[in-house]
């Protein structure tokens, strides 16, 4: 019989699942793939891991230590850790680069005359590449740091992830912002 639904809390559904109610695992899996997947797919641009091969190890990681876990803060943040070890052990197995620049090819194509769209909207849409190419640009760990709070994580989780102080994480994210405004001023002046 299920004692959990869409409306329990990640604790009720952990500790479901633990009983063996596998809809538990369910709705855990649905309320985070989005989000874990969006992380992912952003952290690995450019790299030569596949962010699906991440994405899967991370969910069966999750099944293998859900019975182990421990709440001390939110399932989203160990779950994005998890995550971001099996990042970390691809890039070493592979010898890869960590990140590499955006290829002009992973730009969406604009759209022909027969999809033009206002200029507003337009405007916005290059602006989200502009974005999208700062945020490529930026060292790994900023960028990461900038991911994960786009995640609406906290500096304290976040930190739990990279396994460094706070004021690192803070520090990370002040240059982050920085390089970001740097980069889309110089972006800008060249467009004019």
């Amino acid at each position: 019989m299920n004692t959990v639904n869409d409306t329990s809390g990640d604790t009720e559904l952990i500790g479901a699942y633990i009983r063996g109610e596998e809809r538990a695992f369910e709705i855990l899996y649905h309320r985070y793939k989005r989000q874990l997947y969006g992380y992912l797919n952003n952290l690995l641009r450019g790299s030569s891991v596949d962010p699906d091969d991440v994405f899967e190890e991370t969910w069966l990681k999750v099944i293998d230590k859900l019975p182990k876990y421990r709440d001390e803060g939110r399932f989203s943040a160990w779950l994005f850790r998890l995550g971001h070890n099996i990042f970390i052990d691809k890039i070493r197995k592979n010898a890869a680069v960590m990140m590499q620049s955006i290829d002009r090819e992973d730009m969406p194509e604009l759209p022909g005359p027969e999809h033009r769209q206002p200029a507003g909207e337009m405007e916005n849409i290059e602006l989200g590449r502009e974005i999208e190419k700062a945020v490529q640009a930026l060292p790994a760990e900023q960028k990461e740091v900038f991911l994960l709070r786009q995640q609406e994580l906290s500096f304290k989780e976040i930190a739990g992830i990279q396994n460094c102080p706070v004021n690192t994480v803070l520090s990370r994210m002040h240059y982050a912002v920085k390089n970001l405004r740097i980069f889309l001023a110089e972006s800008r002046s060249l467009m004019k």
